[in-house]
Order: structure tokens, then sequence, then C-alpha cells
């Protein structure tokens, strides 16, 4: 797989940049149905496309992603990012999933959704973090409010998923409410 180069280093995980060599790992997990439930991946992704449109010809300042690296079965399991970025008013939303599902459950959600807001806050000096959560997704939603996101709206019917309308919630945390 090459060398492995940690860019922010956790205690389960590691976060690595994305790495185009992993592009057949990343297919499986955005074409499997029960990983892409939540993540709005209506259409089936060829790995030309995530090789295409995930790994542009341009520095895309807008998004970064990061492999969720596990230290001890050294493998990469998911993706964790900051997407939307506006750097003049300091926000970003975030974005996760773990792609090989015996690691859920584990915590690996919650370390790395801190060790990216860490990065947000501490390194990027952002002020605002959001995400947006189906509200069908109640494991995610414990998550990030365990965290300390809170929730600023609710939309009615904004997700069509396996064959019916469904809520999106969003919530958000700023800097100065985050604990470390």
């Amino acid at each position: 797989m090459g060398e492995k180069v940690v860019f922010i280093q956790g205690e389960q995980i590691d976060l690595l940049v994305k790495n185009i060599d992993h592009s057949k790992i990343y297919h499986k997990w955005v074409n499997n149905p029960i990983v892409r439930k939540y993540l709005s991946v209506e259409v089936p992704e060829s790995l030309e496309v995530i090789k295409k449109e995930w790994f542009p010809d341009y520095r895309d300042y807008k998004n970064i992603w990061f492999e969720i690296w596990h230290k001890e079965d050294q493998i990469p399991i998911g993706m964790v990012g900051l997407i939307r970025i506006n750097y003049i008013y300091r926000n970003a939303e975030i974005g996760i999933y773990i792609g090989e599902t015996e690691y859920w459950g584990k915590g690996i959600g919650t370390e790395a959704i801190n060790l990216m807001l860490g990065y947000a806050f501490n390194t990027l000096n952002f002020h605002k973090i959001v995400v947006g959560v189906n509200a069908n997704n109640t494991q995610s939603l414990k998550i990030f409010k365990k965290i300390g996101f809170v929730e600023e709206g609710h939309l009615k019917d904004m997700e069509f998923i396996n064959g019916e309308w469904t809520d999106l919630k969003w919530l958000s945390i700023f800097k100065k409410n985050r604990k470390g």
C-alpha cells in the first residue's frame, strides 16, 4: 500500500490524506447499500468516477478529506472530512462514514469527529462546524450530540431513502462551546 504518512494522530485511529491507490476500497464502501444508506449517494459510483472526482487535477481548498486508518489493524476503514469550507466566515460542514461495518459501534466515529474538530478549530481557526444528519440515523445523531453539537434546524421530507421521504436535522458546534 505504499508508505503511510500520518497527518493527525489519534488513539485507535490516525487520519491520513486520502490515497488514490485506495480508490478500489472507497469504491467498495460507497457502493455498499448498508454504508451508503445515509451518505446521499443515490446512484452507483464507478471506480473511474471516484478516481476523477475524488482526486481532481487541481488543489481543492473547499473540501478536505482524510482516511480513517485503524492503527492496530493497519488498514483504512472510513473517511472524515470538512466540506463546503468557507474561509471568510470560518465555517464548514463535517462529513464522516465508516466503510468497514465491523468497526461500527467501537467509538471510532466519535474519535474521528473529535480529531477533525481539533483540526478545524485549532489549526484552521474555524468558528463553526455544521452537519446534516438524517433524522432516522439515530446512531449518528447520538454521536454528534454526545460530542456537543446542538440542533439548529429540522427540515421535513428532505431525503428520499429506501422508498420513503425522511427528515434532515442540522446540528452545529462552535469553537467557543467545544471542550478540548
